[in-house]
């Protein structure tokens, strides 16, 4: 177990980055392919609105960032749109064209035996009870446990928690790649609280954001990544971010506002996007950033 805290995401990084490298807690091999690995990997980062990390050889990416981002707030679980900006979802989506790893679906659009999706059960659930802590998610779910899953969801749960008049944020991951997932996923869940955090402003205005703790059982760096992470490790690292969230996305009872039905309904049916800017700063950074 190793514990990572700081104020940024960038430096953080770079530190797991060098220990995976060179003074990992294990060695394994699962699927017959050569890890290094951290077990129970836990980052705490104390200002994670600095989303993304700048380097001279490799940065986030943020054009497949901008493409995920406007696909997991589609709510849809068909990889079409995604597939064409990173060819690896066409490897593990199902026969159906669908994947199970498509986290909009799981949390804005299924809905529990009560009605409910995670976001909305969050949502009611801070609202109910500001000191609540059952302000959870689930993003794996027992029916993604059947043999020959070639996606077997990699987050486990999302906590939020109102404490001190901050809202914070802890994800518990069963794996990550470092080098192809992580900062990725990262991103994409900073953009989460900020949803959240937007949503529970309206309830209790002295409300500002907290940190973001992030725990990885397995955090793992594949052997064909070794040489890269060493020319990766020669340079510095820099704080980069998406633009902070200045409009919900998604309403709290779940359903997408009508300035963006037509943006997502296009997502879904990965037709090109032909849609005027809207007043949200991240929704047009994503428009702006796939051209």
């Amino acid at each position: 177990m190793k514990i990572y805290r700081g104020k940024h995401i960038a430096t953080l990084y770079k530190d797991i980055l060098t220990d995976l490298l060179n003074a990992p807690e294990y060695t394994s091999n699962p699927r017959g392919m050569e890890v290094k690995e951290i077990i129970n990997c836990v980052i705490e980062v104390q200002e994670p609105n600095l989303n993304m990390f700048k380097s001279e050889f490799r940065s986030s990416p943020e054009k497949y960032i901008g493409a995920e981002l406007l696909w997991y707030f589609s709510g849809t679980n068909k990889s079409a749109f995604i597939e064409n900006y990173a060819s690896l979802w066409t490897k593990l989506k199902n026969e159906n064209g669908e994947v199970n790893s498509a986290y909009g679906n799981l949390i804005f659009n299924e809905k529990n035996e009560a009605d409910y999706t995670q976001f909305q059960w969050v949502i009611s659930s801070l609202k109910v009870d500001k000191d609540s802590r059952q302000a959870f998610m689930h993003f794996n779910k027992p029916y993604h446990q059947y043999d020959g899953n070639k996606d077997q969801v990699c987050t486990l749960t999302a906590l939020f928690h109102i404490r001190n008049n901050k809202l914070h944020m802890t994800l518990n991951m069963r794996s990550n790649d470092v080098i192809l997932g992580f900062m990725t996923d990262f991103t994409f869940f900073n953009i989460l609280h900020q949803e959240v955090f937007l949503h529970m402003k309206r309830y209790y205005p002295e409300l500002e954001m907290g940190s973001y703790t992030h725990t990885s059982h397995s955090m793992h760096l594949y052997a064909r990544h070794y040489e890269l992470v060493e020319k990766m490790l020669t340079t510095d690292f820099y704080t980069h971010s998406t633009p902070e969230l200045n409009k919900s996305i998604i309403s709290e009872s779940g359903l997408y506002y009508p300035k963006y039905q037509q943006l997502f309904n296009q997502v879904r049916r990965n037709d090109p996007l032909n849609v005027n800017m809207t007043d949200n700063d991240v929704v047009n950074w994503c428009l702006n950033i796939i051209k």
